[in-house]
């Protein structure tokens, strides 16, 4: 998705992140609505204030249930067990009431009934009540135990040299079902980015898996084409001088800053510049279904010539499962050389195993080649990171 930033004073470099402030599901917010009694009252004039000074309201005030719902009030993150056992003083029957309070209390209970679930608040209290709407509950409660609805950051893989007025966004549209869940989770920016798309594509009534989103925004703000984005500057940033070598590990969309890197340096290759050895390493499950930019890095590496390779690892294309970790076992030589070489190293996906096996996959390729202990080796790998050598945009 690109999202063009002309006539705004954004402006971003090449590595950098897009913040996108989404809007909450009409689904999940008719959800709320009905299982606390406020459907009816959705739009209803009200007024928050804090009881102390330092109580900041966390939206803007007079607003209506159905605008502090939908715009400012994180209803779709997974439920927590302290909000839980605040709850059970409001239930509406003592097996309600004893069932909620053992949740709140028992950690281990509370992950099997409801953590493993990925209940939001609104599923959870429809599923322990049955569907029936809790009415005791203050509204009051939601607003200071929910967070205010936070941007979700995605890296940006365009280049900032090639593209300073489009940022483009590379996202899989998250919807995975969880066992023993009566729900399908949905996520809720990647979905409402699908909408966009898709009212941009003429549909009128944009609905991505029956999610419903307002995408006109508060008072029609937004008029279905807008959306409201800020830029976060990183410092995952290519060598200053593009002759450096370069080696990105980005499996899946952990490929999105590593589109804009290539894009940059095939760009400065076409403006005559001389650039170094630039090794990506791509995963995904599988070529037929998954390959992303497959033309386009055609295109660029017609623009790099020789320096430029791509390593892919299409994990369920064959008789074994193949990840881009075991690449780079294969090319572990050339590798060492290249670092030897002062080389970047990137990394981007996955911190708790992809990113962590790589790290480690790193002081074995070390230690191997150049004859040293894996303790000298991890301390390579540590001074390496010190010196912005490795460099990681990951998440969990």
């Amino acid at each position: 998705m690109e999202i063009d930033v002309s006539g705004s004073n954004l402006s971003y470099t090449t590595g950098d992140h897009i913040a996108v402030w989404p809007t909450n599901a009409g689904k999940e917010v008719d959800r709320f609505l009905r299982i606390t009694n406020h459907l009816e009252k959705r739009h209803t004039v009200i007024g928050v204030k804090g009881l102390d000074a330092t109580a900041k309201v966390p939206f803007p005030s007079p607003t209506t249930y159905d605008a502090a719902i939908r715009y400012h009030m994180e209803i779709c993150a997974p439920v927590s067990r302290q909000f839980v056992s605040q709850l059970a003083q409001f239930a509406s029957t003592d097996a309600i009431k004893t069932e909620i309070t053992k949740m709140g209390g028992d950690k281990d209970y509370f992950h099997e009934k409801v953590a493993s679930k990925n209940f939001n608040i609104a599923q959870f209290l429809e599923w322990v009540s049955n569907g029936e709407p809790w009415e005791k509950v203050p509204f009051s409660l939601f607003i200071e135990a929910l967070n205010k609805i936070q941007p979700r950051y995605y890296s940006i893989s365009s280049s900032s040299l090639v593209s300073p007025k489009k940022i483009t966004v590379t996202a899989v549209v998250e919807s995975f079902e969880v066992p023993g869940a009566p729900h399908v989770v949905k996520g809720v920016t990647t979905n409402y980015l699908l909408a966009l798309k898709q009212k941009q594509h003429g549909d009128a009534h944009p609905d991505p898996n029956g999610l419903d989103y307002a995408i006109m925004g508060p008072r029609n703000k937004y008029d279905g084409i807008h959306v409201p984005v800020h830029v976060r500057h990183s410092n995952f940033k290519l060598p200053s001088d593009p002759s450096k070598p370069v080696i990105m590990v980005g499996p899946g969309t952990g490929v999105a800053p590593f589109r804009a890197f290539v894009q940059e340096r095939a760009q400065q290759a076409k403006n005559g510049e001389n650039v170094g050895k630039t090794l990506l390493f791509f995963g995904c499950r599988r070529k037929s279904e998954d390959f992303m930019y497959e033309e386009e890095w055609k295109q660029w590496g017609a623009d790099l010539g020789d320096n430029f390779e791509l390593i892919t690892a299409f994990s369920r294309d064959g008789p074994n499962k193949v990840y881009v970790q075991h690449k780079l076992k294969e090319r572990a030589q050339e590798i060492n050389e290249l670092l030897e070489q002062k080389a970047y190293f990137y990394v981007c996906g996955d911190a708790a195993q992809m990113a962590r096996e790589v790290n480690e996959l790193m002081g074995t390729i070390i230690s191997e080649k150049r004859g040293v202990a894996k303790s000298r080796a991890e301390e390579i790998v540590k001074g390496m990171r010190a010196s912005n050598q490795y460099q990681e945009d990951v998440w969990s």
